[in-house]
C-alpha cells in the first residue's frame, strides 16, 4: 500500500512539474525580451532537464533498475513520445546534451591511464575494431538483402550501431569504483577508439551522401586521416611531456593565493578549447574532451582532485540532463506504428548481440561480460548517426524511427545489465 502510494506521489510530483514547464516556456517564447525569450527559454529547459533527471533517479530506485536507464525512460515520459513538454531539438537542450557528453568525456580523460593504455593496447583496439565490424557488416547486409535498401543507406543503419557510449560505460564505472582499474582502462580504451572508428565511419558516409562536398581540394578521406593521427599524436606528446603540469605550475606560482579558483576555470578553459579544436579539425567534440581530459591528468594529484571536485557540482547537472535527453529523441511515431516496433526489437536484438560477442575476446569470464555488456551500449554517437542519416536523407521515416527506437532500446538494457555486472565486488581486482 506504502508503495502504492509512493508511486501515486510521484506521478503527481511528475504532473505538477510538467504544467509549470509547460506555462513557462510557453510564456518565455511570447515574450517580446530577446534575452528572455532566447536564453531564459535555454536555462529553464536546462533546469527542467535536471529536475527529470532527479525524478529519473528515483524511478530508477523504485523499479530496481540501473540510475542512467531511469533518467533516459524520464526522457521518453517528458518527451515527445508521451507528455511532450520538452522538445528535444530546442537550443537549450542541445546544449545540455553536448555539455553533458564534454564532461562525461572530460572526467574519463582525467582518470585515463595512458601507461596502462599501452599496456592494454592490442586488446583494447581489438575490442574496438571486432565491435564495430560486427554490427557494420550485419546491419549493412540486413538493410541491402532483407529491408530491400540501397547500399549507402544500408552502411547508414549498420553506422547507426557500431560506436559505443563512452559516457554511459564511464557513468557505470564510476559509480562501481571500477573507472581506474585495469578492466576499466581496458573498457573506456576499447570504447574511445571504438567512437573513433565510428566517427570515421560517420564521416565517410556523410561525405559520400554528399552531392556538392568542398574541402578545399583536398580529398576528404585524406583530410580525416590527418585530422584522426594530428589528434592522437597531439594527445600523446602534449601528455607526455607534461605540458598541463608546467602551466598548472605556472599558474600556482603566478595566480594562486590558497584557492583552486584559477585552476577550476583553467580546466574548464581546456575542456572548451579541446572540442572546439576537434571540431575544427573534423572529429567529434566529445574525443577532444576526452584528449584534454588525458592532457591535463599529469597535473598534480592535489590540485587535480581539488579542483574537480568544485567542477562536479557544476557537471552533474548536464549529466543528468544529457541522460534525459537521450530519451526525448524518441519521436511519439515510435510509439504507434507497430512496423516501427517490430523493426526496433529485432535492430535491438541484432545490436546488442553484435557488442556482446566482444567478450569472447577476454580470457576471465567476468572481466569479458563487463566488457562485452559496456560495448553494447549506445547512446550520443547512435543518435548524431540517425541525425546525420536524416539530413542526407539516407534512411525513409520508418527507418529511421526504429533506428532511433532501438538506440533507446539497446541503450537502457544494456545500461541496467552493464551497471549490475559491474556492481558485483570482485576481491581480486587491481586498482591503479
Amino acid at each position: 500500500m506504502q508503495k502504492l502510494k509512493s508511486f501515486i506521489l510521484f506521478l503527481l510530483e511528475i504532473a505538477i512539474l510538467s504544467a509549470v514547464l509547460f506555462f513557462l516556456r510557453d510564456k518565455l517564447l511570447h515574450s517580446h525580451g530577446h534575452e528572455v525569450k532566447e536564453y531564459m527559454t535555454m536555462l529553464v529547459d536546462i533546469a527542467f532537464l535536471a529536475l527529470f533527471a532527479s525524478f529519473g533517479g528515483r524511478l530508477a530506485k523504485m523499479l530496481k533498475i540501473a540510475p542512467m536507464a531511469g533518467k533516459i525512460i524520464m526522457g521518453i515520459v517528458a518527451g515527445p513520445a508521451l507528455l511532450g513538454v520538452i522538445d528535444p531539438y530546442a537550443h537549450g537542450v542541445e546544449l545540455a546534451r553536448l555539455a553533458g557528453v564534454l564532461f562525461i568525456l572530460f572526467e574519463a580523460g582525467l582518470h585515463f591511464d595512458m601507461e596502462l593504455l599501452k599496456k592494454n593496447f592490442v586488446i583494447s583496439t581489438t575490442i574496438a575494431f571486432v565491435g564495430v565490424v560486427i554490427p557494420l557488416v550485419s546491419f549493412a547486409l540486413l538493410g541491402h538483402y532483407v529491408i530491400g535498401l540501397e547500399w549507402i543507406p544500408s552502411i547508414f543503419l549498420g553506422g547507426i550501431f557500431t560506436a559505443t557510449s563512452v559516457g554511459l560505460s564511464v557513468e557505470a564505472l564510476k559509480r562501481a569504483g571500477k573507472l581506474e582499474t585495469n578492466i576499466g582502462n581496458q573498457i573506456v580504451g576499447a570504447a574511445v577508439i571504438d567512437d573513433i572508428l565510428g566517427v570515421i565511419v560517420l564521416t565517410i558516409l556523410a561525405k559520400l551522401s554528399a552531392t556538392e562536398a568542398s574541402t578545399g581540394g583536398m580529398n576528404p578521406f585524406v583530410l580525416l586521416a590527418i585530422s584522426v593521427v594530428g589528434f592522437a599524436l597531439a594527445t600523446y606528446f602534449l601528455w607526455q611531456w607534461g605540458v598541463a603540469h608546467k602551466i598548472a605550475s605556472y599558474l600556482g606560482r603566478n595566480y594562486s593565493d590558497n584557492s583552486t579558483g584559477i585552476f577550476t576555470r583553467f580546466f574548464f578553459g581546456m575542456l572548451m578549447i579541446g572540442g572546439s579544436l576537434a571540431a575544427v579539425i573534423g572529429l567529434e567534440p566529445v574525443l577532444g574532451a576526452f584528449g584534454m581530459g588525458v592532457v591535463l591528468s599529469k597535473v598534480d594529484n592535489e590540485i587535480k582532485h581539488q579542483t574537480w571536485e568544485k567542477i562536479e557540482g557544476y557537471m552533474h547537472i548536464f549529466v543528468g540532463a544529457f541522460l534525459v535527453s537521450i530519451g526525448t529523441m524518441l519521436p511519439k511515431a515510435a510509439v504507434v506504428d507497430y512496423k516501427v516496433w517490430l523493426w526496433a526489437i529485432l535492430f535491438t536484438a541484432l545490436a546488442f548481440a553484435g557488442k556482446y560477442l566482444t567478450k569472447y575476446l577476454i580470457k576471465d569470464k567476468y572481466e569479458g561480460t563487463l566488457v562485452g555488456m559496456a560495448m553494447t551500449i549506445r547512446g550520443e554517437v547512435g543518435l548524431v548517426f540517425v541525425a546525420v542519416a536524416l539530413a542526407n536523407k539516407a534512411l525513409d521515416e520508418t527507418m529511421a524511427a526504429a533506428a532511433l527506437l532501438a538506440v533507446i532500446l539497446v541503450t537502457v538494457l544494456g545500461a541496467i545489465l552493464f551497471e549490475k555486472a559491474v556492481m558485483k565486488k570482485q576481491p581480486d581486482e587491481v586498482v591503479v
